[in-house]
């Protein structure tokens, strides 16, 4: 397989990373002082489960020179989905692969609307990762789990051979016949652990160690329960306690991406978080008091961040 990763941060950098070290052709799309070190030094990664260097990893700021590719692997901020597409149209062949793994529920809409080739799949990753320096990226978990599927649920020969390279690589990776149900299952774990870390800008160990912030992240919870069954996803019953699980197996001391963009005062993706969440909310007419505190408290941090 020919392989281009859209995204050289933490998912991208690591999940990339792992294919790159297993053999796989593996092209990396970065930019600034990120690019350069890894031009200079290679890709660093450290990580719980092994550290490992990709010292002649190919990398570049435009996918033009590369040509069309077997998969291209989507993982850029949410917020830079659109304008990453249309640059990615020239690595995409008819039979290209278009795999997202970011947050939120609807990037592989957003892909598809602005591609003008290749076959959009859905995709999701369940990580604890980030940029520690330019050219190193820090895994910081013992969860790394990788859902990819059709969105008409057929199965796919390529994303089989994708799916058993991550596998080989140690990844718990499935292909789903079911991604946009996946999607939403995450949903109901990230948006509310992103969110309320980032408001209170704490880690896990301290958001669900305190008895008022966890029941408080239980009702965010059942509030993107309640819209992902709204606009048609089809969660099992206890998926609010498969998440707080989730949640419950992280790292004391993990943090969210949502966390750390706002605590930098960077660009953040409220959008792919509460951002969704209130505006499907109101579409359904479903009552999400928390999502609306939340939003409405970081819509400042957001517009701060934008203007500076």
């Amino acid at each position: 397989m020919r392989i281009l990763v859209a995204g050289t941060g933490g998912v991208g950098g690591y999940f990339g990373g792992l294919l790159a070290q297993a053999g796989h052709t593996v092209a990396f799309l970065a930019r600034g002082a990120h690019l350069q070190a890894i031009e200079r030094q290679g890709l660093v990664v450290h990580s719980l489960h092994g550290d490992f260097t990709l010292r002649q990893a190919q990398a570049a700021e435009s996918p033009a020179a590369l040509g069309p590719q077997d998969v291209i692997v989507v993982a850029v901020k949410h917020y830079d989905l659109a304008q990453a597409a249309r640059l990615l149209a020239a690595a995409a062949g008819d039979e290209t692969r278009i795999v997202p793994l970011l947050n939120g529920v609807d990037a592989h809409r957003v892909l598809a609307r602005e591609l003008g080739g290749g076959q959009v799949v859905g995709g999701t990753c369940s990580i604890a990762s980030r940029i520690e320096a330019p050219g190193v990226i820090r895994q910081e978990s013992r969860l790394r789990r990788i859902a990819i599927g059709r969105l008409d649920g057929r199965s796919d020969p390529l994303l089989d051979e994708l799916v058993s390279a991550w596998r080989a690589a140690g990844v718990q990776a499935d292909q789903s016949a079911s991604i946009e149900d996946e999607l939403w299952a995450k949903m109901v774990f990230i948006d509310p652990f992103g969110s309320l870390t980032a408001l209170a800008r704490a880690t896990a160990g301290e958001v669900r160690g305190l008895p008022a912030t966890r029941a408080l992240l239980r009702q965010a919870m059942h509030e993107v329960e309640a819209v992902g069954r709204a606009a048609g996803a089809h969660l099992p019953a206890d998926c609010v306690d498969r998440a707080m699980v989730t949640v419950d197996s992280l790292e004391p001391e993990v943090t969210s991406s949502l966390q750390r963009d706002v605590a930098a005062g960077r660009r953040f993706e409220l959008e792919a978080f509460s951002g969704t969440i209130v505006r499907l909310a109101g579409e359904h007419a479903i009552e999400v008091p928390v999502h609306a505190s939340i939003d409405a408290l970081l819509r400042p941090m957001l517009a701060r961040a934008e203007a500076g």
